[in-house]
């Protein structure tokens, strides 16, 4: 071995900020979400409450928590509380933003909605494409196909997935049926 290249090499390191809990943690996490695929959610919240003991500002272990609370255990109080501190704690995690989103539709809260999503897009790590499918999916809620298909095309404007640009386009036809149904009904 190269003692010239080691001794670079542990200079390198000493200069960066090694952070082992915080890889720690990443692992740990990484269980977790393994457990929550194999639907062990208690397991999961336990790893993830561990995870928390050693860095209570570890972001993304909330935003686990509230997929937790909000998909298994349907506690969806429990569930926003945990978004909120994610986004808090790990501004950049984008999950959180689009994980949130999805809680306030499900709860049909479009107010608190709409301000999340104007929120979201100036967050430089959340994708616009979700963004946009979300805005779309509350005003269809809403009964508002016209603007619901003005942010499927924005969504699929962007993405570059085939199997999701042919979801937008699926999406595009019922609210342009959705459309008709409202203008047919406005004319009787």
């Amino acid at each position: 071995m190269d003692m010239a290249k080691l001794s670079n090499t542990n200079s390198y390191l000493k200069g960066t900020d090694f952070d082992r809990s915080y890889l720690e943690c990443e692992t740990m996490l990484a269980q977790a979400n393994t457990l929550i695929q194999e639907q062990r959610s208690q397991e999961a919240v336990e790893l993830l409450f561990k995870i928390l003991q050693c860095n209570p500002h570890f972001g993304k272990a909330y935003n686990h928590l509230a997929y937790v609370y909000e998909i298994d255990y349907r506690d969806c109080t429990r569930a926003e509380e945990y978004y909120k501190e994610a986004m808090k704690y790990e501004p950049e995690y984008s999950a959180s933003y689009t994980h949130y989103a999805r809680l306030l539709s499900s709860c049909k809260r479009f107010d608190e909605l709409k301000a999340h999503l104007d929120l979201a897009l100036t967050i430089p790590t959340v994708s616009d494409e979700k963004i946009y499918y979300e805005y779309a999916l509350m005003y269809e809620m809403q009964q508002n196909p016209e603007v619901a298909i003005n942010y499927y095309i924005k969504a699929a404007m962007i993405t570059l997935d085939a199997k999701i640009l042919a979801s937008y386009q699926e999406s595009i036809n019922r609210c342009q049926v959705k459309l008709e149904l409202k203008k047919s009904l406005s004319r009787d």
